[in-house]
C-alpha cells in the first residue's frame, strides 16, 4: 500500500508492517502496485514520478525492499499496468509504453489513449481510452499493433472496463453500455 512518503508491505493476517520503501509522490497515487513472480513488486505513479521494480528479501525478522531499477519511462497515473512475457505495458502519461521487466528499458512508446484503463485478455490488450473508444491491441515487445477500434461511450472515460465472457461492460460518469464481443476459442 502507498501513502505520500512510502510504499508498505503488510502481513495480511495481522496488519503488521513487514517492509517499506521510500516513495515521494506529492500527488495522489491511483495505480496499484503489482505483485510479480515470487519476490518482486512493480510500483508506478504519474506526475513525473515514474516506476520502480523492487525485490523483497528476508531481513532478520522483517523484509527489505531493494530497488532493481527505476525509470521515468512509465508514469502510470490512473492506469494499472499489466505484464506479459517479461514485459510491462502501461500508460505513460496517456501514451502506451512497453518496458522490459528485467531491466526497465523502454522498448517502445506509441498511441495516445489518455488516462484510460485496460484489461489483459489472453494475448490482447483491451483498452478503454479516455475519449470513450475501445481499442484492441496485440501485445508485442517490438511494436504497438491495433487490431480493432470502436466508439463505446461519449465523453471522458476513466472507469475500468469489465469483461464477463463475451460481454464487455463500460461506463463513465454519464452513461454505461454493454457490448457483445465476438470470442474465438
Amino acid at each position: 500500500m502507498f501513502n505520500q512518503h512510502a510504499i508498505f508491505g503488510h502481513d495480511a493476517a495481522t496488519g503488521r508492517v513487514l517492509w517499506q520503501h521510500p516513495w515521494d509522490a506529492k500527488q495522489p497515487h491511483v495505480a496499484l502496485p503489482m505483485a510479480l513472480a515470487e519476490d518482486r513488486v512493480l510500483v508506478s505513479s504519474g506526475y513525473g514520478v515514474g516506476s520502480e521494480l523492487l525485490q523483497i528479501k528476508p531481513d532478520k525478522e522483517k523484509f527489505a525492499a531493494q530497488r532493481l531499477w527505476k525509470s521515468t519511462r512509465l508514469k502510470a497515473k490512473f492506469n494499472n499496468p499489466v505484464t506479459r512475457g517479461g514485459y510491462v505495458y502501461g500508460l505513460d502519461d496517456g501514451i502506451l509504453a512497453c518496458l522490459e521487466l528485467a531491466t526497465g528499458e523502454l522498448k517502445w512508446k506509441d498511441g495516445s489513449y489518455g488516462h484510460g484503463q485496460f484489461l489483459l485478455v489472453r494475448d490482447v490488450l483491451l483498452v478503454s481510452a479516455e475519449n470513450g473508444e475501445i481499442v484492441l491491441i496485440d501485445l508485442a515487445p517490438t511494436q504497438r499493433l491495433e487490431l480493432a477500434r470502436f466508439r463505446a461511450l461519449d465523453g471522458k472515460t476513466w472507469n475500468p472496463p469489465a469483461l464477463a465472457g463475451e460481454l464487455l461492460l463500460v461506463r463513465n460518469d454519464q452513461e454505461a453500455a454493454c457490448y457483445r464481443l465476438m470470442v474465438t476459442p
